[in-house]
């Protein structure tokens, strides 16, 4: 074999029946063979690199990294008990989807209710270290598999409008709002100028949502120009879907007389704040003789609401219905009151002026039945959607994006909309606890992982008190775990 290249100790600590080369200042470690020649002399045959020898660590075979191995210990708690909570969603998707589309979006969106709104390159690794994995062991969930099924639910659109319509069918109050998200991407047809620019100092995105405030689940969504203004997007949204008999609930920014005859078509009913600008706004605002009362409360407080409405209806038979709500009044008083010499905005005499108008706004309505005390309440149901779109931001952590593409984020509106259906349904399904809020449930069940024993899954790192828990969401943690569909 001639001299030797490679270090004694560094050959005594290949594996037998092996040879080392040095290359390139590293030792590798190949198969090899003795071969009889027609010479009738036996020589080594060098065969393929099985691995490298480091100095101080000994031999490191190729195919034996941890990193590489299966993992056999996967999060289980706290997926378990939001599929336990959600497979109705999923059951729904599949039918307008293939399974295999369906659990892919239902998977997608899961991950981004336990865990917020993640970088799609990030969600195979989650996705392999969660019990959704064990579940749906065939299923890959990589990005270029991701990206492709973001672009189909943005392209072809049949789907995802007939799973939306369906949602939509069985709805009766809707409430219709917008949302803005920051994008980072310039490059993204959908990110202009909007009017949170002074604010975030970025481009912007906005999503309109419409949200059923009996289910609290949002059931419609859909990605807009940053630029372009809710009473402008609610036109092609509408136009979008069809709205049969449906009470319309929306914010001052849909205002339009346009608008307005789009929430009545089809049997469609509306009620909507007037903005302090408007000429029906301040053709009422000065009539405080207010008559009538009456209480509206809520969890915490009794509300005492003074209102007028017009004897006359508008031209198109709508109501308008001025309402002073006494406890709201009070807290703008005083906190103006505290103003009072910071700034020449806030003087003495002009709060006299303005008090008056503390506590009071005013809705518009097609109903023509209802009572001014049930136009009212129906309205502050309106704040589900405020509530709903908090959880987008900061539970679900949808602040920014970053897609340059059109039609993927269309495909994430989708998503979207489909993380608010599973993180309602969980919602919905959690144990009233004191002291614990649903994120506390989810918090606590996340300790609870399932190991790999003899080709079994088993649940690791629980106690009583997390078996009552999970007892609760019909999810067993001793026994069958119920890990196949």
């Amino acid at each position: 074999m001639g001299t030797y290249s490679v270090p004694e100790d560094i050959r005594a600590l290949k594996p037998k029946g092996t040879m080392v080369k040095a290359i390139k200042n590293g030792y590798y470690v190949y198969t090899c063979t003795n071969l009889k020649g027609e010479d009738g002399k036996w020589r080594l045959k060098m065969g393929s690199v099985i691995g490298s020898i480091k100095e101080g660590v000994g031999f490191i075979p190729n195919d034996n990294f941890c990193t590489e191995e299966k993992i056999s210990v996967v999060e289980y708690g706290q997926y378990a008990i939001a599929y336990e909570a959600s497979k109705c969603v999923l059951a729904e998707l599949k039918v307008f989807f293939n399974p295999l589309d369906a659990t892919r979006i239902y998977s997608l969106s899961l991950l981004f209710m336990v865990n917020g709104h993640t970088s799609l390159k990030n969600i195979s690794e989650i996705f392999l270290q969660s019990y959704l994995s064990v579940r749906y062991p065939t299923v890959s969930m990589s990005y270029g598999i991701l990206s492709s099924l973001l672009d189909a639910l943005g392209r072809r659109e049949d789907r995802p409008l007939q799973y939306q319509q369906h949602l939509l069918d069985k709805s009766y109050k809707i409430a219709i709002d917008g949302h803005c998200i920051e994008s980072y991407s310039h490059e993204n047809d959908l990110a202009q100028y909007g009017n949170k620019y002074r604010t975030t100092g970025e481009m912007q995105i906005n999503v309109l949502m419409a949200y059923d405030l009996d289910t609290h689940k949002p059931v419609l969504a859909r990605m807009y120009p940053g630029s372009m203004v809710d009473k402008t997007s609610v036109k092609d949204l509408m136009g979008s879907f069809v709205f049969k008999g449906k009470l319309i609930i929306a914010d001052r920014g849909f205002y339009s007389l346009e608008n307005l005859a789009l929430f009545t078509g089809n049997g469609n009913q509306y009620i909507i704040p007037l903005s302090e600008n408007l000429l029906e706004y301040k053709a009422v605002k000065d009539n405080l003789d207010y008559k009538r009362s009456f209480i509206y409360r809520t969890n915490k407080k009794m509300h005492p609401i003074f209102y007028w409405e017009a004897e006359t209806a508008g031209e198109d038979g709508s109501r308008v219905i001025l309402y002073k709500d006494m406890n709201r009044s009070a807290e703008e008083e005083e906190a103006f009151g505290k103003r009072i010499g910071t700034s020449k905005k806030y003087t003495p005499e002009r709060l006299e002026t303005l008090k008056v108008s503390f506590g009071v706004f005013i809705l518009k309505t097609s109903l023509a039945n209802d009572t001014a005390e049930e136009i009212f309440c129906l309205y502050k149901q309106r704040w589900g959607i405020e509530s709903y779109f908090d959880l987008v931001k900061n539970r679900d952590e949808f602040k920014a994006l970053c897609f340059q593409d059109y039609y993927m984020g269309q495909g994430l509106a989708f998503i979207i909309l489909i993380t608010g259906q599973i993180e309602q349904a969980f919602r919905s399904a959690c144990p009233k606890i004191p002291g614990k809020t649903p994120d506390d449930i989810l918090l606590e069940a996340r300790g609870v992982k399932i190991k790999k024993k003899n080709d079994i899954w088993e649940a690791a790192n629980y106690n009583k008190k997390l078996i009552e828990l999970f007892t609760l969401f019909k999810c067993p943690l001793v026994g069958d775990l119920q890990l196949v569909t």
